[in-house]
């Protein structure tokens, strides 16, 4: 299957070392490191360096910058890599050649000593004839992602088989050792016990995850494809936020890939920076993700409920903005859809990135075209000057008169750069566009391009030099600093004049009192007030009809799409190969440390004071 070669001990001799890619794994002359090596080669596998994903930026080297998620060089490493992998297993003396194998040297060798070869060593070594069209299909980036989850299922099998037979072992010895001491008579009861005892745990590990296995508490999202809920494992009491998505809706709307690819980030995800995954599972009928529940809602909310940040509060969010980005971006992936919406609060008050579904590196070809449209119907239209004061005004005025704003306007522009829009060929600095527009809305009131239209709004992307301008108060005196100006020029800009690493971006004067290896470890200006770990205060109400308004939208649509959906479509038994993943750490990580109340109504505005706001 591909599986990466152990490394042989320097001690160990010829006749221990096994020749298949099993090496060190399965071989019982070393039972003391079968499991240590099993959980090396799992940790290497799901380590980023080690990944092979689709248009992915350059690993391995701290803070480099990706390489184009549009192109991928073929080189002659990869038909090596695989070649390398088929002489490492000895395939018995079978005839393949006319299956598109060749045997090694049998054109170069009189018969005789070939003969002779195959009595001293019957087993020989076949070297694969790849076809161009093999090629091809080998750099398909599908045939890329079932490698790696192929490797990472058998590796977690045996890892989770070995684990399980060590344990057993143990828990034999410790209850041979304790009936030994008892009197005959309590011997046979303690014996069935145990047995009745493994029996239970045997049943547990054959049965597969579903979603009766999760308690559910409390809707706390909704989507196009599915809902969020709060839910608590029933036999581990570990809380989560359990995503539920239709299949027939992801098939239909084309969005399996970008789901794939959300599942494979958040399974990747080891920083404190990104959402990390629990559980991942499917039935008939849906896929479902359970994540960590990050409680304190997310900068949208906070954003809504202060207004405008002090300079001091803004720098420390989009410090963190910053380094989620590059949790991500050492990952091999480029966000493309970075907004308020997409950074969750913690319960410590610090900033977690979510919501990778468009990181697979394929914007929908409808989508594209859909907002290329509308930047040329707009090519004409005059960019209106307004005050600081216009501005804030008919921003919060547009988002409070559609209460909708937020969820009907799907792949809203207002903080995507403009060769996303335009369908150019683009690279990962779109994401330090998106932090620029992010970061001028905070300090601002409303993002750099917003209008009170949406075709304003793509008016304003079209010519983004002339609609850019730094705000000033009605006194003439200027909202951001020179060195945050200058930030911000440095991010919205166009692509020969952006940032080109995360490295260049801590370097600007504009976070010269920022500590970027201690940033978890500062206090954060808002930290959110909850009642337990099943606390949803800070999430809209979905018992509440007037928070339902804000989902009119989406709900319509939605019922539209699955209507549409039930017509003839066929869900394929590959579509969600290597979906289903379970986490490793223990459950006593995620236990809650109480169940009061599974939401505290927090009220409009609701903050903890702590903010230096202006309205």
């Amino acid at each position: 299957m591909g599986l990466s070669s152990s490394p042989k001990s320097s001690g160990s001799s010829s006749k221990d070392a096994s020749p298949t890619r099993f090496s060190g794994f399965l071989n019982s002359a070393r039972p003391s490191n079968v499991l240590n090596t099993a959980s090396e080669k799992i940790n290497s596998l799901r380590n980023p360096h080690t990944l092979v994903i689709p248009t992915s930026p350059v690993r391995g080297a701290t803070n480099s910058p990706p390489r184009s998620p549009l192109r991928h060089d073929a080189s002659a490493a990869d038909t090596t890599s695989i070649i390398n992998s088929m002489e490492d297993l000895n395939i018995g003396n079978n005839n393949f050649h006319h299956n598109g194998f060749e045997k090694e040297n049998n054109s170069s060798v009189g018969a005789p000593y070939a003969q002779s070869h195959r009595n001293q060593n019957p087993e020989v070594h076949y070297r694969p004839r790849l076809s161009p069209e093999d090629y091809e299909k080998l750099q398909d980036p599908n045939t890329k992602r079932l490698v790696n989850v192929t490797q990472l299922y058998f590796f977690d099998y045996y890892f989770d088989l070995l684990n399980y037979v060590h344990s057993r072992n143990n828990r034999l010895d410790k209850v041979t050792h304790t009936i030994n001491q008892l009197p005959m008579e309590e011997k046979e009861t303690q014996w069935k016990s145990y047995c009745g005892r493994e029996r239970a745990y045997l049943r547990k590990r054959r049965t597969k995850l579903k979603h009766g296995d999760f308690q559910v508490l409390t809707q706390v999202g909704q989507g196009g494809y599915g809902q969020v809920y709060l839910a608590r494992k029933a036999d581990t009491k570990e809380i989560c936020a359990l995503k539920v998505l239709n299949k027939k809706l992801l098939l239909k709307l084309d969005e399996i890939r970008h789901i794939l690819t959300e599942r494979d980030i958040l399974t990747a995800a080891k920083s404190p920076w990104l959402v990390k995954l629990l559980y991942a599972f499917q039935d008939t009928e849906s896929v479902y993700l359970a994540m960590e529940f990050v409680p304190g809602g997310d900068y949208r909310t906070l954003l809504n409920n202060t207004g405008i940040l002090s300079p001091r509060y803004a720098r420390f969010y989009i410090s963190e903005m910053f380094a989620s980005l590059d949790a991500l971006h050492k990952l091999g992936y480029i966000h493309r859809d970075l907004k308020p919406e997409n950074f969750l609060i913690d319960s410590s008050g610090h900033i977690k990135l979510t919501d990778f579904g468009l990181a697979s590196g394929v914007i929908s070809k409808d989508r594209v075209e859909s907002m290329r449209m509308k930047l040329e119907d707009v090519e004409n239209m005059q960019v209106f000057q307004r005050s600081l004061i216009e501005r804030q005004n008919m921003y919060r005025s547009l988002r409070s008169a559609d209460i909708n704003y937020a969820n009907s306007i799907v792949g809203s522009p207002d903080y995507m750069a403009l060769e996303v829009l335009e369908g150019r060929q683009y690279d990962y600095t779109i994401d330090y566009w998106s932090l620029g527009c992010m970061l001028f809305e905070t300090l601002a009131g409303y993002p750099p391009f917003a209008g009170g239209t949406p075709e304003e709004t793509y008016s304003n992307l079209r010519q983004w030099r002339q609609a850019l301008r730094r705000p000033q108060y009605d006194d003439g005196k200027y909202v951001f600093s020179d060195r945050t100006w200058d930030l911000i020029t440095r991010l919205i800009s166009s692509t020969n004049s952006r940032f080109r690493s995360f490295d260049e971006i801590k370097r600007h004067p504009y976070f010269a009192e920022v500590d970027w290896d201690n940033l978890r470890k500062n206090k954060p200006p808002f930290i959110p007030q909850l009642d337990s770990d099943v606390d949803a205060g800070y999430f809209d109400d979905f018992s509440n009809e007037s928070d339902m308004e804000k989902y009119k939208d989406v709900m319509e649509k939605k019922i539209q799409v699955e209507n549409l959906a039930e017509r003839g479509v066929s869900i394929p038994n590959r579509a969600f190969i290597g979906f289903t993943f379970k986490h490793s750490k223990g459950p006593s990580a995620f236990y809650p440390s109480g169940d009061t109340n599974r939401r505290t109504v927090r009220p409009s505005g609701y903050y903890d004071g702590s903010f230096n706001t202006m309205f």
